[in-house]
């Protein structure tokens, strides 16, 4: 080391000319070259190590964004099923998917057999076809579907509202007579077929509409003496008979529950009790198919008296 330190003389003789005499010490010589080396190398290593640590940086966004863009897809492939599920209750026709459009995003295309080179899409290009159509999704639902639908559950919440499945007295009574063939009520040796059911309870007993309708008929004749008949629409009718008073006109709005009437004994009955048909389409048909609730109501009494 110490011949670093120490000076050397370097004599260049010249022709006919005094020779020039260089005076060098290897230290600083060495210092400098390694400084001026050193930066070069130094500063090439920390851009290689930026750019390494930029790269990954790059790498772990991109896929972040290919997985949030794989999240994006999947929520409009669930959506895009919806409307579809939407439109068919609504019975609002699909509209064919665009054909031909390399920037349509189709995400129910059906698996068929297909080829060719893996093309990789970026994330970008996803994201953006995926905002695209989710918009397009969007417009669809509140523009087209949304009204349709409004429509059609209106339509089923007014058949439900008109379907007569509701009980026509809401305190206790029994069943005297059920729907079909029976023996003459009046001790006659013979058979009638009974169209409807009867119901046992107090005299007086208000009598209640079992669907939203029109009174068409609030009369009082031989057979059925005080009696009232409700069209409920979607062909369906339902009749009260034997009233003891009428409480509706005919051609009046009835809601489910309104009264229509007091039980009573007028016309042919052999006593207090409500005579109650369903029709539809003008054919008697058996209420119990309706009075889902009736059924229920007599199992809890069965039960309650074992």
């Amino acid at each position: 080391m110490g011949h670093l330190t120490k000076s050397h003389t370097i004599l260049i003789a010249r022709t006919g000319q005094e020779p020039i005499t260089l005076c060098l010490r290897p230290l600083p010589i060495l210092i400098g070259a390694a400084i001026a080396f050193g930066i070069p190398l130094t500063w090439a290593g920390i851009t290689v190590a930026s750019i390494f640590q930029n790269n990954q940086q790059l790498t772990r966004r991109n896929q972040e964004l290919s997985e949030t863009a794989t999240e994006v897809l999947s929520e409009i492939n669930q959506l895009d099923a919806e409307i579809k599920t939407l439109k068919r209750r609504a019975g609002v026709s699909e509209d064919p998917s665009p054909e031909g459009d390399p920037e349509a995003l189709n995400p129910s295309q059906t698996t068929l057999p297909q080829g060719g080179l893996p093309n990789t899409v970026p994330p970008e290009t996803l994201l953006s076809l995926a905002k695209q159509r989710g918009n397009q999704l969007t417009d669809q639902l509140q523009q087209e579907v949304s009204p349709a639908l409004e429509d059609t559950l209106a339509a089923e919440a007014h058949r439900k509202a008109a379907f007569p499945d509701g009980i026509p007295l809401q305190t206790d009574f029994r069943v005297s007579s059920e729907f079909g063939v029976r023996s003459n009520p009046f001790g006659r040796r013979n058979y009638e077929m009974h169209n409807g059911i009867d119901f046992v309870a107090p005299y007086g007993t208000p009598i209640h509409a079992t669907a939203d309708g029109t009174v068409t008929r609030s009369q009082n004749t031989g057979g059925f003496g005080k009696h009232v008949i409700i069209d409920h629409g979607y062909n369906y009718e339902t009749l009260y008979a034997h009233m003891s008073e009428l409480k509706v006109t005919e051609g009046q709005t009835i809601r489910r529950g309104d009264i229509v009437g007091l039980l009573g004994n007028t016309g042919r009955s052999s006593g207090p009790h409500l005579h109650y048909e369903v029709h539809r389409g003008q054919k008697p048909l058996n209420p119990r198919r309706y009075l889902k609730e009736l059924s229920k109501m007599e199992q809890t009494s069965s039960a309650a008296e074992d």
